[in-house]
């Protein structure tokens, strides 16, 4: 799901290279912004892969075309046809994402307009769209066809529950409290998977259906293994996956037949196809016009996390364990590297576990206070996860990281959020702009 959010800009700070803008930080990203911008000016933040509506753009003479805009007369924007938000730079600068204030939403309703308050998440104001996640047309043509494979006899479950859409860290920070355990991983490019050992509805046989009308009671469900991408059960499927399904299949016998009844795997498939062929697709270093960096990944960088050409691997982010009604509980990051351990399968690398306690102890000692506030705590946070996501994976350092997942540990269910590096979602955009499909969308 993609949103905008109502926010206050933070450390507005002079551009290095540039004097008609200035720079910003929302939710943990650097942005360019007006000479008008002042430090906690509330307004609306778009995150980077998104799409701002036709209406929204040509309203505010966003486009870069004059004749797409309401008054063409006017100067133009900075924004292609497809109003698309990218990971950029600006004069040497990073902007990942759009700051806008609230006088860019003059145009709705003064009904629609009031719904804008700090802390407030959309992609619609009324009836009216504001933006959307961006899809490319391959990626959307994926998507349809994998939902028009869908037959009336799938088999599901309600124990077999897609993973969440992982949260941005970057607007949940202040979730994180006294009390809980800080789990941060690294988030590796593959291709999602999930192995479930779990109830299903049992097809019964012909006599089975006359003795249940002579009131005979019948067990009607069975215990199996389902396999799937992050949407979709394989087995619902008829017809050519968009990945070589051999990949898939060896995931799915590392499990099969391992799992306690009621337990879930959630991973990334990653490396390559059996084909040869690369799960994710390599990135051009050098349209990051970055010569150190091109000259420590290469100039084409394959995201092949230690594989040899047609091998793949496998690492394991979340297990859990769902009852008959569909109730789940999170394993805790210790008992799924224990677990993992126990099935001879791979973890997400580890960065590091911290409490809250240490994190503001941390605090302290980057500000060199006596004493700090959660806002310092949370300050040092952002910091400490921005500097964690960039760089070479842990796994394989011919590559960069993805990013890295937040996770807070402290009851039955635990939540994660991702972070993603600038790098990573600026070579991203480029891929998605020649038409690669976008996996983590179409899976």
């Amino acid at each position: 799901m993609y949103q905008a959010s109502v926010l206050k800009i933070k450390n507005v700070r002079v551009h290095t290279n540039a004097d008609k803008v200035l720079l910003g930080t929302c939710q943990g990203n650097q942005v360019v912004v007006g000479l008008d911008t002042k430090e906690d000016d509330l307004g609306v933040y778009f995150p980077s892969d998104g799409v701002l509506s036709a209406e929204f753009c040509k309203n505010n003479n966003l486009y870069r075309h004059p004749e797409l805009n309401k008054n063409p007369d006017a100067k133009p924007g900075m924004f292609d046809s497809n109003g698309r938000v990218r990971a950029q730079k600006f004069r040497g600068e990073i902007s990942d994402g759009f700051f806008v204030p609230f006088s860019y939403f003059s145009f709705l309703k003064r009904s629609e307009q009031e719904l804008l308050k700090e802390g407030f998440d959309f992609d619609t104001l009324g009836k009216t769209e504001i933006c959307s996640k961006y899809i490319n047309k391959e990626t959307a043509r994926i998507l349809r066809e994998t939902k028009a494979k869908k037959t009336k006899t799938a088999k599901s479950s309600v124990m077999f529950k897609e993973h969440f859409d992982t949260s941005h860290f970057g607007a949940n920070v202040h979730k994180f409290g006294k009390g809980q355990w800080l789990i941060e991983t690294e988030k590796v490019h593959g291709t999602s998977f999930r192995v479930g050992h779990v109830q299903t509805d049992r097809r019964l046989k012909w006599y089975e259906k006359f003795l249940t009308t002579m009131g005979v009671k019948i067990d009607a469900k069975t215990w199996e293994y389902l396999n799937g991408t992050r949407r979709v059960v394989i087995e619902e499927s008829s017809g050519k996956q968009f990945h070589d399904p051999t990949i898939r299949e060896k995931a799915f016998l590392l499990f099969k037949d391992n799992l306690r009844k009621g337990e879930t795997i959630y991973g990334e498939i990653v490396g390559f196809e059996s084909t040869g062929a690369h799960i994710m697709p390599p990135a051009d270093t050098t349209k990051m016009k970055d010569k150190a960096f091109t000259k420590q990944y290469g100039e084409v960088m394959a995201y092949s996390y230690g594989c040899a050409p047609a091998q793949s691997d496998v690492y394991v982010y979340r297990i859990t364990f769902t009852n008959e009604d569909g109730h789940s509980i999170d394993y805790s990051w210790d008992d799924v590297v224990r677990r993992c351990a126990e099935l001879g399968v791979k973890t997400v690398p580890l960065i590091r576990k911290i409490t809250f306690e240490e994190l503001a102890l941390k605090g302290i000692l980057e500000t060199g206070k006596e004493t700090v506030d959660d806002r310092d705590t949370q300050a040092a946070f952002v910091k400490m996860v921005e500097e964690d996501a960039k760089g070479a994976s842990v796994i394989d350092p011919r590559h960069i990281k993805e990013g890295v997942c937040v996770r807070i540990e402290g009851g039955l269910n635990n939540q994660t959020f991702k972070f993603k590096s600038f790098e990573f979602k600026f070579l991203e955009g480029i891929i998605k702009d020649s038409g690669v499909v976008d996996m983590e969308e179409s899976s």
